[in-house]
């Protein structure tokens, strides 16, 4: 009788265990942002950023080849000594108007996060609500595998450790 009772319980436990679904869910976070209206706003602003910089680049770059294109036509009739210097001045105009571009590329990708911020922060907190709102357990970036949400029960980080003896 007792071994009955104990085989009824550990069934009952296997089944109440196996019973109890986990819910995963998956998001194309890339896509949703993109749909979302503070990034079309963003979007706007960074264009209207970006325009005088590409303008600025443009105006560098047009005085560089004028400048070239002066000294391919004039380079034989200079001495050496001037044929030098106007080779180390078209290095110059070269080289900063290749280290304006890099600056300019940094300062733009850092505006472009400073505007999607706000969006990005929107989407995250909606993402989380909607996990506990509906009992989600884990949610997948499926569009880069980034994991967006975890329910804290999940986090085996004291158990590794404690295997590895960290304390």
């Amino acid at each position: 009788m007792k071994n009955l009772i104990l085989i009824l319980f550990i069934v009952s436990v296997f089944f109440n265990l196996s019973a109890q679904k986990f819910k995963y869910g998956y998001i194309n976070a890339d896509k949703v942002l993109q749909e979302m209206p503070e990034i079309s706003t963003a979007n706007k602003e960074l264009e209207a950023y970006i325009k005088p910089i590409n303008d600025h680049i443009n105006s560098k770059n047009a005085e560089y080849q004028k400048k070239l294109e002066e000294f391919n036509k004039t380079k034989e009739n200079l001495s050496d000594f001037l044929k030098k210097e106007k080779e180390n001045e078209l290095n110059r105009l070269q080289n900063d108007l290749k280290q304006f571009q890099l600056n300019a590329q940094k300062e733009i990708s850092q505006k472009k996060n400073d505007l999607y911020q706000k969006a990005i922060n929107k989407l995250k907190t909606a993402i989380n609500k909607v996990a506990k709102e509906n009992e989600y357990r884990f949610i997948i970036d499926n569009s880069n595998g980034q994991l967006l949400y975890s329910d804290e029960q999940d986090n085996v980080e004291g158990l590794v450790k404690k295997k590895l003896g960290i304390k």
